[in-house]
């Protein structure tokens, strides 16, 4: 394919939605011109990123190219690049689209797909229907819709199984990651494994029944799982050792998951599995027929060989007593880690890849295997519009360091700086660390007079976040990990925004401990690299555009340690860590008035 000029870019910029080309996207149009290949970017908010990547992948569209797909971390960004660009075509998973199968009352994700001879199956090659005239698998056929052409967009996981299982998509010949420093964590989270002892009871009872020899090993395999899992101290999660994970590796190497298909399907043709009645145990069975070589591959990257560390961890919970709504005693939990060379070989010759937040390209690429050339730009937004704080009264709220009160009167003092607020007609976002921080705060708030509103009994993250942004409430609370990214509140919707604490690992969790025994001391630039992304992304909750004023306050004395190195240097001119968290507040109302 020819070099791809400036002048290629220009021709297919989207002048219908963009009919001026700002700053920060002439120079990375520019920056595509020079390298022809793959390039690494962070760009701030507000600089439009989605209308670079989608001139990239149209520019490629005109010269002939074909498979060219736009990614996220998620669905409500898919839906975001869809109306930006209402020509790209979108794929969702499996679990947005109904089974036509079941007549609809299911997902596609929830129905035994591989099993069933279902007359909405839609041929790959062809489009056409398994029987003639009957309505395409929704799912299959925007899949099949998509393989005609076109940019497609979809979100990392439904891009990491498609390519990475499968080589019907054939090789990509653009590709364009949106909010890239999430890509480890999403490909992490998508090739890990949970096994139950009540799945894989039902399933045995379903292979029992239906007279597959199998049955027998499977049901081995879930009593030794319990066995080693019931070794764990109840209700904390704890790694697996080398000899346990060994002993369950014997079971599983005795099974043929190919003959335990035809034997289900088998099954169901002679009337002794009933796909209606039985779907949900029938989805179990080929989950665990499906993904048996998985299961196998990932418990031996669990363990250490002459030649590698352990490239996954696998650890056992067991609930000593069910709960009133439980079904599961014992878990077997195995999560994929060392993903880089996974995410290096489903990129595409041609890889866009951008953040607003990379910080340390580096460390990101140690993360992710995405190595490419790297170039931070500066923000269009005017600095003074801008405060990030730490106070000088506030304690280390670290677990070590900590006093038993710290942490509460913290939280106190935040809910009275809110209620402050309130009482000046400014909002606020609370963003801490845990749930148990989260209820906490509620408790004081209602203490306090704070109108604040957050999810739980029955009300989920987005929910909540969605009658904030509608006008309910003076304050919207919630832990990091829900409302850390994805939830915008410009324009003076949550102007001041409190940050608790950074999230460094729980000293308790199998990942932490799986991380310490990898990487010894090492382990912490990685530790502070990711709480850097973090923080910086909280910051960027509430300043969207130029004209939108916002204030963070980073509560904890941790956050000195890093993020003034942290910022940008756009942003360098908007930190101050000697004022007292009572001043914090005054230098945030008098931003919001005005008075600069």
């Amino acid at each position: 394919m020819k070099h791809l000029e400036h002048l290629d870019f220009l021709a297919h910029w989207p002048k219908n939605r963009y009919p001026k080309i700002m700053g920060n996207q002439g120079k990375a149009l520019m920056l595509l011109e020079k390298h022809d290949c793959s390039l690494l970017l962070e760009l701030p908010t507000g600089t439009g990123k989605t209308a670079i990547g989608y001139t990239f992948l149209k520019t490629l569209e005109a010269a002939g190219q074909t498979s060219l797909f736009y990614i996220t971390p998620n669905k409500t960004l898919v839906d975001q690049a869809k109306k930006l660009h209402p020509d790209v075509k979108v794929m969702y998973g499996r679990n947005e689209y109904p089974c036509l199968y079941y007549n609809g009352e299911i997902s596609a994700e929830a129905a035994p797909c591989s099993l069933l001879d279902c007359p909405h199956r839609v041929d790959a090659e062809t489009g056409e229907t398994e029987v003639a005239g009957a309505e395409p698998c929704p799912y299959l056929g925007d899949k099949w819709n998509a393989k005609q052409g076109g940019i497609v967009v979809c979100t990392m996981a439904f891009y990491l199984f498609t390519h990475l299982f499968s080589e019907e998509w054939g090789e990509t010949a653009g590709l364009v990651i949106d909010e890239v420093h999430q890509i480890a964590r999403v490909f992490r989270g998508s090739l890990s494994y949970e096994i139950t002892d009540y799945h894989l009871e039902k399933a045995v009872d379903l292979f029992y029944n239906a007279d597959i020899q199998e049955a027998q090993i499977l049901d081995s395999f879930r009593r030794k799982m319990m066995k080693v899992v019931k070794k764990r101290q109840p209700g904390t999660a704890t790694l697996l050792e080398p000899a346990e994970i060994n002993n369950l590796l014997s079971d599983l190497y005795g099974i043929d998951s190919r003959s335990m298909m035809r034997a289900v399907r088998q099954a169901m043709k002679n009337g002794k599995i009933d796909a209606l009645k039985q779907h949900e145990t029938l989805k179990r069975a080929e989950v665990i027929t499906r993904s048996l070589t998985r299961y196998l591959r990932s418990l031996e990257y669990s363990l250490e060989t002459d030649n590698r560390k352990p490239l996954n961890y696998t650890y056992g919970y067991y609930e000593q007593e069910i709960g009133e709504n439980s079904k599961t005693q014992y878990r077997l939990v195995i999560r994929a880690y060392y993903v880089a060379p996974l995410i290096k070989k489903i990129l595409a010759s041609r890889t866009l890849a951008y953040s607003a937040t990379i910080g340390d390209a580096e460390t990101l690429g140690f993360e992710s295997g995405i190595k490419f050339p790297f170039y931070a730009f500066e923000s269009d937004f005017p600095v003074e519009n801008a405060k990030i704080l730490i106070p000088s009264d506030t304690p280390n709220l670290a677990v070590k360091s900590r006093s038993r009160q710290d942490l509460t009167r913290s939280l106190r003092k935040i809910a009275k700086a809110c209620r402050d607020l309130q009482d000046a007609g400014s909002r606020s976002l609370v963003v801490v660390v845990s749930n148990k921080e989260r209820e906490k705060f509620l408790m004081l708030a209602g203490e306090e007079g704070v109108d604040a509103i957050s999810y739980g009994n029955g009300i989920k993250p987005r929910e909540a976040a969605r009658k904030f942004q509608q006008g309910e409430g003076s304050v919207l609370v919630g832990t990091v990990a829900n409302y850390g990214e994805g939830v915008d509140l410009p324009k003076n919707l949550a102007p001041v925004i409190f940050f608790l604490r950074p999230a460094y690992p729980n000293p308790k969790d199998p990942a932490t401990i799986f991380e310490e025994r990898r990487f010894g001391n090492m382990r912490w630039r990685l530790w502070n690299w990711r709480v850097m992304i973090e923080a910086l992304q909280v910051r960027g909750r509430n300043i969207r555009s130029a004209k939108d004023l916002g204030v963070t306050i980073f509560v904890s004395q941790q956050f000195k340690r890093f993020i003034p190195a942290a910022l940008p240097k756009w942003l360098e001119g908007a930190y101050r860590g000697d004022l007292r968290l009572e001043e914090c507040v005054s230098a945030a109302k008098d931003l919001l008035n005005g008075s600069l």
